[in-house]
């Protein structure tokens, strides 16, 4: 199933470093399917590689209010899923909780189990 994250209303769930590669999991990703429903996923996973950061990662949990991702200069809107971005990384989080998280990167990808399940926002 073909999906598309939006960073917005996403939840991390936690980051953890193995050396020069960052890994970003999210309790529940924001999505959108080839439909254009909108819903959560939990299983969604960034591997950053040669990943830096200015904040320390630790505290980057939580609900994100706003995300950006630069992928060789320029904006990527959504992310598709699965995909794999090599070149310069910029990923810029606002989180709920008032802080913030700034990663440069060599590549990026983005995976999810496709046996997860899509549960659809039903709210008006």
């Amino acid at each position: 199933m073909p999906l598309t994250l939006d960073f917005h209303d996403s939840e991390i769930l936690d980051i953890t470093a193995q050396g020069a590669l960052l890994r970003v999991r999210f309790a529940a990703a924001s999505v959108s399917d080839a439909e254009g429903r909108h819903g959560w996923i939990p299983t969604v996973q960034l591997a950053l590689a040669d990943a830096t950061a200015a904040e320390d990662v630790r505290h980057a949990f939580g609900k994100i209010t706003e995300g950006r991702l630069r992928h060789d200069g320029r904006e990527v809107g959504r992310l598709a899923l699965p995909v794999t971005l090599d070149g310069a990384i910029e990923l810029d989080l606002r989180l709920a909780n008032g802080s913030s998280l700034a990663l440069q990167a060599r590549a990026l990808t983005a995976t999810f189990d496709a046996a997860a399940r899509f549960t659809e926002d039903l709210s008006c």
